[in-house]
């Protein structure tokens, strides 16, 4: 029974103290978002896009989130391409699969300064589905901009060996 316990113990003595994600807190002290700027033709991409690059920041690092006015960095940004695949067709020419492109690009930069804290880095995927269901499209839309931002937070805060 001792055995178990010191077992036990051990385990979960080694678990203590774990951490993911980026430490960028000890270089920046804060981060902000500003809204993306839209090149696409497709209305209401910045929004979500929005969303989902403050959910990377809260999950892979750990920056506090302040407004883009009182950040020590910010992140600026553009969505550059939306874009429909022609898909798959069946025999009778009827559309069964197609896809969504979507490609934005970002900056980190000093808020006081105004200086990028370097070079743009960009994200791009495509994302298909079929359109067996009307919203598959806002579906694959969702994937596609949650890889987007994870891919932008990522190089802009990774550090470079």
């Amino acid at each position: 029974m001792k055995t178990w316990i010191l077992c036990l113990c051990a385990l979960l003595s080694t678990s203590c103290g774990y951490e993911a994600g980026l430490r960028v807190a000890e270089k920046h002290k804060s981060v902000g978002v500003e809204f993306f700027g839209n090149d696409s033709r497709e209305r209401d991409v910045e929004r979500p896009l929005y969303e989902e690059i403050t959910r990377a920041l809260r999950d892979l690092t750990d920056l506090p989130i302040e407004s883009p006015q009182r950040a020590e960095v910010v992140i600026q940004g553009t969505v550059r391409n939306y874009q429909r695949r022609s898909g798959v067709r069946s025999r009778d020419n009827q559309l069964l699969e197609t896809g969504v492109l979507i490609e934005a690009e970002a900056s980190l930069i000093e808020r006081a300064s105004g200086r990028a804290l370097g070079p743009p880095v960009r994200a791009g995927h495509w994302i298909g589905y079929v359109l067996d269901d009307p919203g598959n499209e806002a579906r694959a839309r969702e994937r596609v901009l949650r890889q987007i931002a994870d891919e932008l937070v990522l190089e802009l805060f990774a550090p470079v060996n």
